[in-house]
């Protein structure tokens, strides 16, 4: 019965912690990555990945151009802090 209650509060104590990392939702993260382009991008792609030792969670934000053929033309990648809204990098590509 202790250990019942014991995995139950840790499971609990888990979610809760997991719940107040992402303090920045995912349409403000986007919000975030458009200040950070000089486009007004015609795609918008987000994926919430957790790197480094502590598995800190962050938003990568991808933001495209397309031509007129639907190529993609140019395509910018903004890492944001999913806890503090800071934009952690910054990656320039073409098409």
């Amino acid at each position: 019965m202790l250990v019942a209650a014991v995995l139950a509060a840790a499971f609990l104590v888990s979610k809760s912690c997991g719940s107040s990392e992402n303090a920045v939702s995912q349409e403000r993260a986007k919000e975030i990555a458009r200040t950070a382009v000089d486009f007004e991008p015609d795609r918008v792609g987000i994926r919430y990945l957790k790197r480094g030792f502590q598995s800190r969670g962050y938003w990568a934000v991808s933001l495209s151009r397309v031509n007129g053929a639907g190529e993609l033309v140019q395509t910018t990648v903004v890492v944001v802090d999913g806890q503090t809204g800071r934009i952690e990098e910054i990656r320039k590509g073409s098409g």
